[in-house]
């Protein structure tokens, strides 16, 4: 028979209605109180009703999540991200909520902000926004927690916790491993710099080239990337007086765009254009050659993300400026810029 609050507050020599509290995050109860009702409910294997849990906090218990980049609204896979990452993403917040008994909605990026208020969400997780999203332009964010995946560049008021990688540092930690392999004149292929991880990196790629003296080179391309766009934008570099001799992308589907029109130019690879990708996926080791990426944890990312969102539904105070949690960065060097 499973165990009941009654046999909770039996086992922690207190009241039912202080293991209410104490389960539902409620009430003015001293920490030592809440640590023995806390151990008491984790050695008798007591877990609370959902439904219950709804009814006394008066929340729904359900987040939502809205994937802002690499999707094509007009398709009808709108829900589904053309990337590792954003799948990474979504594995990993959806872990953490379901250890906290949240479900997690994704919202298309077109969504209706009234159908989805049907769902009494608690918050929303933004993945890549620009801040011209539905959650700021009608004041959502102003009335509910809201935590972005990246910083939103133009947003109309502040956003409590933002997720993410130190991307200038890891472009420049990629430009650093093209040199030492002997590259000389790297260029960047990019899609929408209103969103921060892209300009980060091409912040960082900029930086990187000036203080050597280098001209930065920079393509920017329509989002979502196609297969069409990439090679356009590998051709104008190619058409170059100087041509680049590696092509540094801000995505992995760039990468493998570039790889493609490379080989249909008869283009060695890495002898003559290195490619690598500021993102790293399984997709750039099922190619040939292996290409260098940037591993920056997206499960990791989701999950601190969904733990950031579900801390400030439950009341987590912060101290008035916007808090900042950064993921770390590893390169993974393949044959693609191994010359």
């Amino acid at each position: 028979m499973s165990p009941t609050i009654r046999d909770v507050a039996a086992a922690a020599g207190v009241s039912i209605t202080t293991v209410s509290h104490v389960l539902s995050g409620q009430g003015r109860i001293s920490e030592q109180t809440r640590q023995r009702v806390a151990r008491a409910a984790a050695d008798l294997g007591y877990q609370a009703s959902v439904h219950a849990q709804q009814l006394v906090t008066r929340r729904s218990r359900t987040l939502a999540i809205q994937l802002a980049n690499s999707v094509d609204a007009s398709s009808a896979c709108a829900l589904v991200p053309n990337s590792d990452y954003f799948l990474e993403v979504l594995n990993g917040a959806a872990e953490a909520a379901s250890k906290r008994s949240y479900a997690l909605l994704l919202a298309p990026t077109d969504a209706d902000l009234d159908r989805l208020n049907a769902f009494a969400v608690d918050g929303a997780i933004l993945v890549d926004p620009r801040g011209d999203e539905p959650f700021f332009a009608t004041g959502w964010c102003r009335d509910r927690p809201l935590v972005t995946v990246g910083r939103p560049m133009a947003a109309p008021c502040p956003v409590p916790v933002v997720v993410d990688n130190d991307l200038v540092a890891a472009a420049r930690l990629m430009l650093d491993h093209l040199a030492d392999n002997g590259y000389e004149r790297p260029a960047m292929i990019t899609t929408d710099t209103r969103r921060s991880y892209a300009a980060d990196l091409v912040a960082g790629y900029t930086g990187w080239l000036e203080e050597r003296g280098l001209e930065p080179v920079v393509v920017e391309i329509d989002e979502p990337p196609t297969t069409e766009g990439t090679a356009e934008a590998l051709g104008r570099l190619l058409d170059r007086p100087v041509r680049p001799d590696a092509v540094f992308t801000t995505s992995e589907n760039l990468a493998l765009g570039v790889l493609h029109e490379a080989r249909r130019r008869r283009l060695a690879v890495p002898g003559g254009l290195g490619i690598c990708s500021a993102v790293d996926s399984g997709s750039l080791r099922l190619v040939s050659p292996q290409v260098t990426g940037m591993f920056v944890h997206p499960r990791e990312v989701g999950g601190r993300a969904a733990t950031a969102l579900m801390d400030l539904v439950e009341g987590a105070a912060l101290d008035g400026e916007p808090h900042r949690i950064e993921v770390p960065v590893r390169l993974n060097a393949r044959e693609s810029t191994t010359r």
